[in-house]
């Protein structure tokens, strides 16, 4: 049986890079052995009252769908720590409407973020993680509280996504 010549390239290059230690961005994970992670209340050095606690829901239930692990506040019996701190939190009017109100922002969150083993190795941790995104003001008569409370929620779940595929990105890498 004869392999053609570049069926065996092929084979020789997906053989060599397999064994190299690279891999697709966002396909790693978290290391062999983590079943559950605890994820206490993400500490803030802002003033903002209830970003840390719908970043921290957010993180964990982003966590728990993607890592497929059982995630919990208490640290006890967790095979890993993810702990978290908002260290800075800014929103910037990038547009306005007719009547002057801002419809568009810019907004951002760095926070600092450590995952650690049981036995308090690191496997993971960002000094100044920066989330950056655009969000639109939504229209209609909500009111202001109502229409903050969801732009909360969006921006924590946002947050959670692009914090949660970092940490699959890093573990992804060979070390």
């Amino acid at each position: 049986m004869r392999i053609p010549l570049r069926a065996a390239i092929l084979l020789a290059f997906a053989v060599l890079l397999s064994s190299c230690g690279y891999h697709l961005l966002g396909t790693g994970g978290l290391p062999q052995g983590v079943a559950s992670v605890a994820i206490p209340l993400f500490e803030k050095e802002v003033s903002l009252i209830v970003l840390d606690q719908r970043v921290t829901e957010a993180v964990r239930a982003e966590l728990a769908r993607r890592a497929r692990v059982r995630v919990t506040s208490e640290k006890e019996g967790a095979d890993a720590v993810l702990v978290g701190t908002i260290t800075n939190y800014s929103v910037i009017p990038l547009s306005y409407d007719s009547d002057g109100r801002a419809n568009r922002y810019n907004v951002s969150i760095v926070a600092r973020v450590i995952m650690k083993d049981k036995d308090g190795k690191e496997f993971f941790k960002l000094e100044g993680y920066r989330f950056e995104e655009s969000y639109a003001r939504a229209g209609g008569g909500t009111s202001f509280a109502s229409e903050e409370n969801v732009a909360y929620d969006q921006l924590a779940r946002d947050f959670a996504r692009a914090l949660v595929g970092a940490i699959f990105e890093s573990s992804g890498e060979k070390k």
